[in-house]
């Protein structure tokens, strides 16, 4: 509740500089230019999310692996089942719904970066050299571990339906649905970086390129091709990573490989399902 009341109250610190005074945001409504900056944070965050989040690394997946002509590609395919145009523009539709909910959470946890109520920090001298890598390790571990839980959370036979079962349409799913969710979904998968946001130091130029890495990962695990032999499958580098395979499965089989980076939670709790 006490961040909440400073996150709010940096509404009306459009230049970044936070007021002592309350805000009541019923009785008083934002001045136009407060409301044209908060505007323009939008539109910049929807763009930012739409092409480093979504159209860069899906397309790029795409153009790899879904482009005619491209000899021996089919040979990676995972399962016989090919995507529909319909299922294409289902993955788009919703993924581009996404994005919109995205940019509006983005611009709130603004406000509170701009207040200095985050773990956002813009000077690299502000940390020691090793906190960016230090912070990109952190947010490897807590995202694939806060993915594992709330996905399984989605899976829940009572919320299933009103929380995941749209990103399931995806019986073949395409990079394009690597933000296809229900609206409700899209609180879960934006909590990990509001997180990271609140409690890891992070540079932004550090907190993009994670967000890009994550989106490549995404977009490479909804590609329907595995491309890591599995003569290499069992490297001691590579064991207890999530390949494509896997999380094709979770989109096929449903009750099986829910993590994001690693299998370890899988194989924990009994949910890892290997491509053989």
């Amino acid at each position: 509740m006490f961040r909440l009341r400073r996150t709010l109250r940096a509404f009306e610190a459009c230049d970044g500089i936070a007021t002592r005074k309350s805000i009541d945001l019923f009785r008083r409504p934002l001045d136009n230019g407060c409301m044209q900056t908060i505007l323009t944070e939008f539109v910049i965050f929807f763009l930012i999310v739409l092409f480093l989040a979504y159209l860069i690394p899906a397309g790029l997946f795409h153009l790899i692996f879904f482009r005619n002509g491209i000899a021996g590609i089919d040979a990676g395919r995972i399962q016989q089942r090919k995507p529909t145009m319909q299922t294409v523009r289902h993955e788009v539709k919703h993924s581009l719904m996404s994005v919109v909910l995205f940019a509006v959470y983005s611009t709130l946890i603004y406000q509170a970066i701009k207040a200095g109520y985050t773990s956002v920090y813009f000077q690299w001298s502000d940390y020691p050299w090793w906190m960016p890598p230090l912070g990109i390790l952190l947010a490897i571990i807590l995202h694939d571990t806060y993915f594992y839980w709330t996905h399984r959370f989605c899976h829940w036979a009572p919320v299933f339906p009103y929380i995941h079962a749209g990103h399931h349409k995806s019986l073949a799913p395409t990079p394009w649905a690597i933000l296809s969710f229900q609206p409700i979904e899209t609180i879960f998968q934006f909590g990990i970086f509001a997180l990271l946001i609140f409690f890891v130091p992070m540079h932004p130029v550090i907190f993009l390129g994670y967000l890009f890495y994550d989106s490549i990962v995404n977009a490479a695990g909804h590609s329907g091709h595995e491309f890591l032999p599995k003569h290499q499958k069992d490297h001691w580098l590579l064991k207890y990573t999530t390949v494509v395979t896997h999380h094709d499965l979770h989109h096929s089989k449903f009750n099986c490989n829910y993590g994001q980076y690693f299998t370890l939670w899988d194989r924990w709790f009994g949910t890892f399902r290997d491509r053989d």
